[in-house]
Order: C-alpha cells, then structure tokens, then sequence
C-alpha cells in the first residue's frame, strides 16, 4: 500500500565491512607468502640449472662447432627450463584434481552438502605462474651457456 517503505538487508558474513577487510588482508599475506615461495623456487631452479650447464659444457661446445648458433643454444636452454616447469605445472594440478575427487576426501567431510568446485582461476594462475618462473629461472643459465667459448668448452 502506499506510504509504506520496504529495505533488504544482509545479515551474512560477507555483508560485513570488517569481514571484507579481513579477507582482503588474508589474501595479500597469502599472495606475499606465495611469492616468496615462487622466488626461493626460483632461485633452486636456477642452481640447478647452473650446474647443469656446468655439466653439459662439451655437449655445448660440440653443438657450437657444428655450426649452432647462440640464440639457437639460448633457445635450446631457455625453452628446457620453460617445458620442465610448465609439464611440473600440469603434473601438480591433475594431482590437485585426483585428490578433490578421491572419495576418502569427501567422506572425511561428510557434512558438506556441496563440495566447492575445482578453481580453475587459481589453477591457470598457478600454471602461468610457473611458466614465468622457468622463463625468468632459465634466462642466466642459457646466457651462461651461449658465452662458453667453443674451445674451452672442447677442452674441458
């Protein structure tokens, strides 16, 4: 009838200004560890690659002698750590697939009606993510090897 006014309301958890807050604090400390996690990996990453050049110095120098080029040696390296860690990537999320949907998870939390669907956000981030990791793991590396000269390379 007229004169009469109606309001909506939320009364969720989510309506909460100081619960948005929270959650947006919990995301940025979340996303610092992330990070933090991704560069010491990174940095792993890179050592061992390292050594690996290190190993590989003849296996270099023979491919030099023959006649490769050194953006196609930098290629060579560069895309090595990129594939690793892009096929490490998709490993670790058909893991992350295989274990939400093994049947002791959802009878361990049996009161759950709905189960969350899988975040392909987060999973697409976590690939891209590792994909840049490789890139930036595999750059010093590939430099290191495209500046072994041949003839040391040979000797050694």
């Amino acid at each position: 009838p007229k004169g009469e006014e109606i309001s909506v309301a939320r009364s969720d958890w989510g309506s909460r200004s100081e619960v948005q807050d929270q959650a947006v604090i919990f995301e940025l400390v979340t996303g610092a560890i992330a990070g933090l996690v991704l560069l010491l990996g990174g940095l792993g990453l890179v050592n061992i690659q390292l050594v690996a050049m290190r190993q590989r110095i003849r296996e270099i120098g023979d491919r030099r002698s023959f006649g490769a080029t050194a953006p196609r040696i930098f290629t060579t390296v560069l895309l090595e750590s990129v594939v690793a860690t892009a096929v490490a990537g998709v490993v670790g999320i058909a893991l992350a697939v295989v274990a939400l949907k093994t049947p002791w998870l959802t009878s361990m939390f049996g009161g759950i009606q709905d189960l969350p669907p899988f975040p392909v956000r987060a999973a697409v981030t976590a690939l891209v993510a590792a994909v840049a990791i490789g890139a930036l793991a595999g750059f010093l590396p590939a430099l290191a090897a495209v500046r072994s000269r041949v003839i040391d390379a040979l000797r050694f």
